[in-house]
């Protein structure tokens, strides 16, 4: 009977720890310190970075930063103005 009990107290101990890591969510830091650390989180250089999140303020997490830039970084390039050739 006592070793049952133990059992269901290391079943409901784990199920609380997992319940517990599972709804801790991830830490965001502001658009400028993922800056200062953009070429080792997310491979991109500052450029690259600063493309990707301008406009962006706020704070982002690890990985909705990096969802950002690939999905930037995929994107087409569309000119402003287009310009029209002069055929000579």
């Amino acid at each position: 009977m006592a070793r049952a009990k133990t059992e269901i107290s290391k079943a409901e101990a784990e199920v609380k720890q997992t319940e517990a890591t599972a709804v801790t969510p991830a830490p965001k830091f502001t658009v400028e310190r993922l800056r200062r650390d953009c070429l080792n989180l997310f491979g991109v250089t500052f450029s690259t970075f600063d493309g990707a999140v301008y406009g962006l303020t706020g704070k982002y997490s690890i990985e909705e930063m990096r969802d950002r830039i690939k999905t930037w970084q995929g994107g087409t390039a569309v000119p402003a103005i287009k310009v029209k050739k002069e055929v000579s």
